[in-house]
């Protein structure tokens, strides 16, 4: 009995070490930090865009909400690791989705910027095939290379080159 106390006690010791040290590598990886403010201006032509619907989804889930000004201009921070969705509408426009990729290396612990230019389409002008508004029109993620964040230029020139087509 003597032998089997210890033997217990080293045992408890060691799989309370174990658990530990597991929730310790599960807490960091949920640790979230601001790695990308993004933002932009929408507009139609040479006209920036009020009144622009600009919700920000991770994971179907509305997560901010905003409505853009005079100006066409919108800004969110994001957090690192998560992949996120931009979507903008407005009545009597086609609405565009922007995917966000904030996914970085474990060393990388710098904030970014990321700003770019939208073009809405009016559905009056145009018609386009409204399968596309289900894809994003842009996909924005970090590149190790250029240490910064990037969009995906072949995948946009599809994606207008689809468009493209449709129209006629």
């Amino acid at each position: 009995m003597k032998r089997i106390l210890p033997f217990i006690l080293l045992t408890s010791f060691a799989l309370l070490t174990i658990n530990s040290f597991a929730q310790s590598e599960e807490n960091a990886e949920s640790e979230r930090y601001d790695v990308l403010d993004i933002g932009g201006t929408i507009s139609h032509g040479e006209d920036m865009i009020e009144g622009v619907s600009v919700k920000l989804y991770e994971s179907n889930n509305v997560v901010d909400d905003i409505t853009t000004k005079k100006n066409g201009k919108f800004k969110f921070t994001l957090l690192s690791n998560y992949i996120y969705t931009i979507e903008l509408s407005k009545k009597g426009y086609y609405s565009k989705k922007v995917s966000v990729n904030t996914r970085i290396p474990a060393e990388v612990d710098d904030t970014y910027k990321f700003l770019f230019d939208l073009s809405m389409d009016s559905k009056e002008e145009k018609t386009l095939d409204k399968y596309l508004a289900d894809y994003p029109a842009v996909l924005i993620e970090y590149s190790a290379k250029k240490d910064e964040f990037t969009f995906d230029k072949k995948y946009t020139e599809t994606y207008f080159e689809e468009i493209e087509v449709t129209k006629n």
